[in-house]
Formats: structure tokens, C-alpha cells, sequence
């Protein structure tokens, strides 16, 4: 009985940072400008907030719940090195780690100030630092957990390095279109300005597109697809390798 409590720890953990908080970590740094069909918006909020914003509470509970689980398998006491090992010992600090960041986070979404305010990069550098914290130290204690557990050493470190791997590249992959984006924007930033001073002396009732520098639509249709290619390949990626990580972990006796 005691042995599903870490089973089912490890699942949820899986569950919150493979699946849940990679595709919520991507999406605030690369989708907000995603758009879905022609709508940039959902109920009142842009997409890729209401996205992060819920996938990140989710990730959020289970990563509080898994640590529930650890506790109650654990039975509230804290793992010594002399008995358990200083790699459980290091797993069990850096997880900690983790859930601080996490209950920092929560507090900080509670909390957060207006947009306008003054504060507000005070709100938003706090945010990122914790939260880029809290995922670079999910990686450390995947690779720990694989030298604790007794069974199929080679497969899980296949699978976490392939998971790796993977947020390397797809990183890679969204900065080239942010690349990408940015020099669209600036170009047509450049010729809407242009377009304006020659109406000027011609029709001074012809006002410019005050849209064109920031929310460019057509030509950008194109890296707005691939984008949500991208997202899409990224879900089911992280999908694929957390279901034989998890019979794996299972399968432990």
C-alpha cells in the first residue's frame, strides 16, 4: 500500500511538469500572439493567458498533491541520508525547492497588481525567475529519480533524455519564429509608417492602421500555423514518452 502512495507521487509529477506545465510554460513565452481561427481571445482574455493560466493552476494542484502523497508514504518523516541515500536525500531538497517556488507562485497569481501599475515588473520578473526555477529543477530531480529507482535504469534515462531531448529543440524551434515574427512586424511597422506620411499631404482624413506594427494578421498566418503545429506536436510528444515513464514507475517493486 505504502509503495502505490510513491507510485502515484511519481505520476502526478509526471503528469504536472511533462505535460501540463511544459505545454503552460511554452505558451507563455511563445503564444502571445496565437491566435486560433481569427479569434485572439476567450472569454474577455487572450488565448494564450487563458491557456497558461490553466494549465499552470492544474500543474500547480498536482504537484501540491504529489507532494501530499510523498508525506503520507514517507509518514512525515524527512528522508536521512545515512538510510536512504544522498541522491533520495538531494531529490527530496530539490523537490522541496520546487514546491516552495510553486506556493510562491500561487501567492503571486493571487496577488498580482494592475498591468498599468508601476509595480507591475516587479510582479513580472518574480513570476518568471520563480517559475524558470521551478521547471529547470523538475529536470534535475526526473535524472535523480532514475538512479533511486531499482528497475529499468536504461529505459528511464532514455526516456528523460529524449524528453530533454526534445524541449532543446522545440525551444530552438519557437525562438526561429519568434525570429521570424519580429522581423514581419518591424517590416510592416516600417511600411505603415511609410503609407501614412505620403496620405498626409494628400487626404488628411485617412488615418493609419494603428494595427499593422503590432497585431500583423496576414502575413503572419503563415508562422501562426506552424506555431500551433508546434504546440500540437509538443502535446502529444510529452503524452508519448510520460505513459511508459509512468507503467515504468509502476512496474517498480
Amino acid at each position: 500500500m505504502n509503495d502505490n502512495f510513491a507510485h502515484a507521487h511519481g505520476t502526478v509529477m509526471i503528469l504536472a511538469w511533462m505535460i501540463f506545465g511544459s505545454t503552460g510554460v511554452l505558451f507563455a513565452r511563445y503564444g502571445r500572439v496565437l491566435r486560433v481561427g481569427n479569434q485572439r481571445q476567450f472569454l474577455g482574455k487572450s488565448i494564450w493567458f487563458q491557456t497558461h493560466r490553466f494549465l499552470l493552476s492544474l500543474s500547480s494542484l498536482l504537484i501540491l498533491l504529489g507532494f501530499f502523497l510523498i508525506i503520507i508514504y514517507r509518514r512525515g518523516q524527512w528522508v536521512s541520508v545515512a538510510i536512504n541515500g544522498p541522491i533520495l536525500f538531494t531529490h527530496s531538497i530539490v523537490g522541496s525547492i520546487i514546491v516552495c517556488c510553486i506556493i510562491l507562485q500561487i501567492w503571486l497569481a493571487l496577488y498580482r497588481c494592475n498591468p498599468h501599475s508601476p509595480f507591475r515588473f516587479i510582479f513580472n520578473w518574480t513570476h518568471r525567475i520563480t517559475g524558470s526555477l521551478a521547471f529547470g529543477f523538475s529536470f534535475i530531480n526526473l535524472f535523480l529519480i532514475i538512479f533511486v529507482l531499482k528497475q529499468q535504469h536504461i529505459a528511464l534515462l532514455i526516456i528523460v533524455s529524449l524528453w530533454t531531448s526534445w524541449m532543446i529543440i522545440i525551444v530552438i524551434f519557437f525562438e526561429l519564429i519568434q525570429y521570424q515574427y519580429r522581423k514581419v512586424s518591424a517590416l510592416m511597422a516600417r511600411n505603415a509608417r511609410v503609407s501614412y506620411t505620403n496620405q498626409e499631404g494628400g487626404n488628411t482624413n485617412v488615418q493609419p492602421d494603428t494595427e499593422a506594427g503590432t497585431n500583423p494578421t496576414i502575413e503572419n498566418q503563415r508562422l501562426n500555423k506552424v506555431k500551433l503545429f508546434l504546440f500540437l506536436i509538443h502535446i502529444i510528444i510529452s503524452i508519448v514518452l510520460s505513459i511508459p515513464l509512468i507503467i515504468i514507475i509502476w512496474n517498480q517493486s
